[in-house]
């Protein structure tokens, strides 16, 4: 009996160890798994005018962050410049805990037009005027950063899309009455770093969210899509005393609009990721794509994703 006993207890501890291996394997190798996440995307409101309208998003690179932040930085815009986008939106947090250093990751953006972007936490923990030699180094390479501003985006087919860009939600910067003003000729984009600005905006008031921050947990033994105590992220926003966003991973569909929250480029904290790979995101608006087999309240209603896409955006 007791060596009965003695061979079920090894046979767990193996199981226990082999599973720990595999654990700790993954998460050291995932952050160099950098994705392509493309959907088409049929917006609640029907816009005929920017059908085929191709927008890639990218945030939280963390460049000088543990892990290959800056490697997955510089494949990403080699990945959205091979695709040709319309209009390129960046989420912020270009610098792990706001560390400038003199890098040429960022260069490719120079050959990516236009280039809108936001502000991240990250990009403030050295103080305003860190914040501010961030905006500049990024308006040298063509990126405008917008700080609770509102843009007309003129598209080459003659359509015109709107994007409200909010400044860090995370450090209590944004001004949600950018979205209180109407939006009803045109479609409206919200651009911001933390989806917790999700809880404060009107009913209504964009088409589309596009938000970053969260990099899904980072270390994720969750599969919901909200935040717990299995995730990383969880224990990043106790010790900084912020409240947890309820929004973390993927798409949503939250007052009256499309959200997406995506896992981000590089890493902060720790060298690792589990089961939240980094990915680039492109998007190609469809006007006639939605599935009516889906409530009107729900994503899939909206966005078909494919695992693949070519480089000028067609899908495999």
């Amino acid at each position: 009996m007791v060596s009965r006993r003695y061979r079920v207890v090894r046979i767990v501890a193996g199981c226990l160890a082999a599973a720990s291996l595999t654990i700790a394997g993954t998460a050291t190798l995932e952050p160099y798994a950098l994705r392509t996440r493309y959907a088409r995307v049929s917006l609640p409101r029907t816009f005929e005018s920017i059908e085929g309208t191709r927008i890639a998003f990218a945030t939280d690179f963390h460049v000088g962050g543990p892990g290959p932040s800056a490697r997955n930085t510089v494949e990403a815009i080699a990945r959205i410049r091979s695709w040709h986008p319309h209009l390129v939106l960046l989420g912020g947090d270009y610098f792990d805990q706001g560390n400038i250093s003199e890098t040429a990751v960022f260069d490719g953006l120079r050959d990516l037009q236009p280039v809108f972007a936001v502000l991240g936490n990250h990009d403030y923990r050295q103080g305003l005027h860190n914040a501010q030699r961030i905006v500049g180094l990024l308006a040298e390479r063509g990126v405008r950063v917008l700080r609770n501003e509102c843009v007309q985006v003129h598209l080459p087919d003659g359509g015109q899309l709107e994007v409200v860009a909010l400044d860090d939600p995370y450090s209590g910067l944004h001004d949600t009455t950018l979205l209180t003003r109407p939006s009803n000729t045109r479609p409206r984009l919200l651009l911001a770093h933390s989806p917790s600005v999700l809880e404060a905006v009107p009913v209504g008031s964009a088409d589309l969210g596009l938000f970053g921050h969260t990099h899904w947990g980072q270390v994720r033994l969750n599969w919901s899509r909200w935040l717990n105590p299995l995730d990383a992220a969880w224990y990043l926003d106790k010790i900084r005393r912020k409240p947890h966003a309820r929004f973390q991973r993927g798409w949503f569909w939250v007052r009256g609009m499309l959200a997406y929250v995506s896992s981000g480029i590089g890493q902060t904290q720790l060298p690792f990721r589990l089961f939240a790979q980094p990915e680039v995101v492109l998007l190609e608006f469809d006007a006639s794509g939605d599935d009516p087999r889906w409530p009107c309240d729900h994503p899939r209603r909206y966005v078909q994703e494919a695992r693949s896409v070519s480089p000028r955006g067609t899908k495999r």
